[in-house]
């Protein structure tokens, strides 16, 4: 997910044929991360479950690790199910290329703060793996984890 948002729809987006091109291909390729999203949060809660019986989690951090989940799960709903599918409807009532639509029209700001709320769906899908990970190492891993280079706590 980190990659496709900090390089993957921007390469896809200089290297395809045409804006239009690379805006289909981004879709196919969100589409596909959204699935994967899902998957994820289902192996990763099933995980959580199986490791929570093997091993007691502190309260705090299972139901912190539950909710991260969730969010996760909640976020790539909306991307896939709500916001992309608008995106896609959107773009198809404009009568020309999203690029030569005028700025200050409409569809195209509709589309705008569509494609907004899609970034911020991908991002909360980033912080929570990152809350996951962080959640997931032992309690001396986190401390040593969040040490300064110093050997001072941060």
């Amino acid at each position: 997910m980190g990659f496709f948002a900090a390089f993957g729809a921007r390469l896809v987006l200089q290297t395809a044929p045409s804006r239009a091109a690379g805006g289909t291909i981004n879709r196919a390729l969100l589409d596909a991360l959204d699935v994967f999203s899902y998957g994820a949060v289902l192996a990763l809660f099933a995980l959580l479950l199986l490791s929570s019986r093997k091993e007691a989690w502190p309260k705090v951090r299972k139901a912190m690790a539950v909710r991260l989940l969730l969010v996760a799960a909640v976020a790539t709903f909306v991307s896939h199910v709500l916001v992309t599918p608008q995106m896609v409807e959107l773009r198809d009532r404009m009568p020309v290329a999203i690029d030569l639509v005028p700025k200050d029209d409409p569809l195209r700001q509709s589309w705008g703060r569509l494609h907004g709320f899609s970034s911020i769906a991908l991002l909360l899908r980033i912080v929570c793996a990152a809350g996951l990970f962080m959640t997931a190492l032992p309690k001396r891993t986190q401390e040593d984890f969040l040490k300064a280079p110093d050997g001072s706590h941060v």
